[in-house]
């Protein structure tokens, strides 16, 4: 069985200080979700520039209405530190899909995420297809990579499939 590294997550002390483009974002987002308006949206920066702080935030916000997130990212970004994280800030509320876990540990996060345990998933493409039933955000990180273009049949591009599972929820 796949244990979560973290038994009891805290949700740092520490305030965050986001910088005004972070504040931008942050800002845009939740006046659209609060009105209804649903859309794509593009950050930019360099790593190290403080999108995942930014992503966190978005994900808090839809988190607070009880909706589920997808966070998709590259399966060479998905490191332990990075793992640890979303862990810190959202405990046992997280799903990991890797390729490092065996079938049976993939098949028990789906089963998670199924019965409700799990308000997020984050993995590489193959995280977008996780059975939430109430939806509420889908983050592409490092949108740009081609590993999110599956070559295997059925061949699908990640950004858009997740375009059109966002619309559908």
């Amino acid at each position: 069985v796949y244990r979560n590294p973290v038994k009891q997550a805290k949700k740092s002390q520490q305030e965050i200080i986001y910088t005004e483009e972070q504040q931008h974002v942050i800002q845009g987002f939740r006046q659209d979700y609060l009105c209804g308006t649903r859309r794509t949206y593009l950050l930019h920066g360099v790593t190290g520039s403080g999108k995942t702080e930014v992503y966190m935030e978005l994900m808090a916000r839809v988190l607070r209405d009880r909706k589920q997130v997808i966070l998709l990212i590259p399966e060479i970004s998905l490191t332990y530190q990075t793992v640890m994280r979303f862990y810190r800030r959202f405990g046992d509320q997280i799903a990991i899909l890797n390729s490092r876990l065996s079938a049976g540990e993939r098949y028990d996060q789906w089963e998670r995420a199924a019965r409700g345990e799990v308000s997020v998933m984050i993995g590489p493409r193959s995280a977008l297809f996780a059975p939430f039933s109430n939806l509420g955000l889908i983050l592409i990180d490092e949108e740009h990579e081609g590993a999110y273009k599956s070559e295997t049949m059925p061949r699908y591009h990640a950004r858009e499939v997740a375009i059109e599972y966002a619309r559908m929820s």
